[in-house]
């Protein structure tokens, strides 16, 4: 207590101040790793690099800050794209490190990981032939450039898979959601545009408790649109609450109070499963845990899911 009887809350934040500087030092950790991987692929100590983990982890964001501090010219692509799609763009750049991006689809194609591990079967900075052949043609190129694959999946565990990995480093980036929580007060610490530190925080604390109350993780990318729907609502642009908009850009309004259908909750429950198996493909455990399904319900759900990939090949 203080003397005039109110309780003194300083010790409180005094205590989660240096929790969250701990915490914000272990994910720039972190971060230091995933620049030292870059690192390492642009100076040509290896020719390639898979990134994996969470989504909304900065993880792009770092490697294309890191890419632009060096000489080595580099290019970027994250859209869908196709095997012969993969082979025009390296076509395109032969010499330059070559940053694949969210493309999921890309490297469950048995053709387009043949073609990486063509474009990868060699030293770095010396040309590897690569070739595509189709029913009216041959192509060749020399490619002697570098690959950087960001994901939010795994590699997969089959044969293709596991040749590509023996040919490239590999770096899981997967920091906790207080890590993330902490490095988001510390970005509001700064301020944003014409919004005051003290503003941010509360913007930024809403947006962590919001998340943490619909049993997501967080996701650094939802800051920003978060704290432009503040300034939307100070500037008078918008009736409706900043707190309402940032619920709704959370895609989360819609379930508030709502019950969910038969159809719903198992359909939720599948999307659980897919993330357990992303992330924990071959450790059926800790897809059990990372789910929150009980084990019945679990092995229920993972066997429609793989009737739903069996039928999708």
């Amino acid at each position: 207590m203080s003397q005039n009887g109110r309780q003194d809350h300083a010790p409180f934040f005094t205590q989660q101040q240096e929790t969250d500087t701990q915490l914000v030092q272990q994910f720039e950790r972190k971060l230091q790793v995933l620049r030292d991987r870059v690192a390492s692929v642009a100076y040509g100590y290896h020719v390639a690099a898979y990134v994996v983990g969470r989504p909304g982890s900065s993880k792009t964001f770092t490697i294309r800050q890191e890419l632009d501090r060096y000489d080595r010219p580099w290019v970027y692509h994250n859209a869908r794209m196709t095997p012969m799609g993969l082979f025009s763009f390296l076509t395109e750049h032969p010499e330059q490190i070559v940053v694949l991006d969210d493309i999921a689809s890309l490297f469950k194609n048995e053709q387009a990981l043949q073609i990486l591990l063509a474009a990868l079967d060699g030293e770095p900075g010396t040309a590897r032939t690569v070739t595509y052949k189709s029913k009216d043609r041959e192509e060749k190129i020399q490619f002697s450039g570098a690959i950087i694959a960001i994901s939010n999946i795994p590699l997969r565990c089959d044969p293709l898979a596991r040749a590509l990995g023996s040919r490239i480093v590999m770096l899981e980036h997967e920091p906790t959601d207080e890590q993330i929580a902490a490095f988001m007060r510390l970005l509001a610490s700064r301020g944003f545009e014409d919004l005051t530190p003290e503003e941010c925080l509360e913007v930024t604390e809403f947006l962590i408790n919001e998340t943490r109350e619909f049993d997501e993780r967080l996701d650094l990318r939802h800051l920003t649109k978060a704290w432009q729907d503040f300034r939307l609502v100070k500037h008078g642009k918008a009736e409706t609450s900043w707190q309402d908009l940032v619920k709704t850009s959370l895609k989360k309004v819609s379930r508030l109070n709502v019950p969910l259908s038969k159809t719903e909750r198992i359909e939720m429950d599948r999307e659980k499963v897919r993330k357990a198996m992303e992330r924990f493909p071959d450790d059926c455990k800790k897809q059990i845990e990372f789910s929150g399904l009980k084990s019945s319900t679990f092995y229920v759900r993972k066997a429609e899911v793989q009737r739903e990939v069996e039928s999708a090949a």
